[in-house]
């Protein structure tokens, strides 16, 4: 997977780097009518904003300093919400629940929750319904099960009792990239990502969490928040000063 990764990465960096070196249009000579046409549609273009709702499935190793067995990653179910910011930028939430594993034989009936945002850089790739987008934020994430105590290398017998039921929740820094592709109207989107935080039992930072996601995306216009709020403030001041001329 970390391979994997480091594939993507450089293919997110290329793509930036050709969309930044495309050749310029040429520019042809308009009339006054022609520009000030053009600045109206942009101005009303720039009132509304992408939404997506999203539904996907993903594959984690949910606690990566407990969960040392291999091929033993967790299947959870995942829903989003994206909202773009501006056409560089846009902010996503997402829940993921993770169907229950053992990791055996220290842990049992383990069940995990994430709740994360993340912002999305992204990469517009020329002549195509794709993007890559590097992105990064917050997850908040909760690990319960039943602690047996054996073959345990962490040594966690000193916080948690034999055949105890055990709630750990902690906060991840999410890194990672993605990739999306487009089709009327909705999209296909795969991320990969890993979480670093606090290691239980150990005042030293690492990875907790790999993970890679795929699903679909139903997107449409909405509003933007700024268009709204600037347009009530304008119709409220607006009105006041009609008041006041009264």
């Amino acid at each position: 997977m970390f391979r994997m990764l480091t594939y993507l990465l450089l293919i997110v960096f290329a793509a930036s780097v050709l969309q930044a070196q495309k050749a310029p249009q040429r520019v042809s000579q308009k009339t006054t009518s022609a520009t000030k046409s053009s600045s109206v549609s942009s101005k009303s273009y720039s009132k509304y904003r992408n939404l997506g709702i999203g539904l996907g499935l993903t594959r984690s190793v949910v606690y990566l300093a407990r969960n040392v067995k291999e091929n033993n990653d967790a299947t959870g179910i995942q829903i989003s919400m994206v909202y773009g910011i501006s056409r560089l930028l846009r902010l996503s939430m997402e829940y993921t629940h993770y169907l229950p594993i053992d990791i055996a034989p220290t842990w049992y009936n383990i069940k995990a929750n994430t709740i994360e945002i993340n912002t999305h850089i992204i990469a517009h790739l020329s002549r195509s319904s794709a993007y890559f987008y590097p992105l990064f934020g917050l997850s908040y994430n909760t690990f319960s099960g039943t602690y047996t105590g054996q073959n345990d290398y962490l040594n966690l017998g000193s916080l948690y009792e034999e055949n105890s039921h055990v709630t750990t929740n902690w906060i991840g820094l999410n890194v990672g990239t993605g990739y999306e592709y487009f089709f009327k109207p909705g999209s296909f989107f795969i991320d990969y990502k890993m979480r670093v935080g606090f290691t239980e039992g150990y005042n030293q930072i690492n990875i907790q969490d790999v993970c890679i996601m795929a699903g679909l995306r139903f997107n449409v216009k909405v509003r933007s928040l700024r268009s709204l709020f600037i347009y009530r403030n304008t119709r409220s001041r607006y009105l006041l000063d009609k008041a006041d001329e009264d």
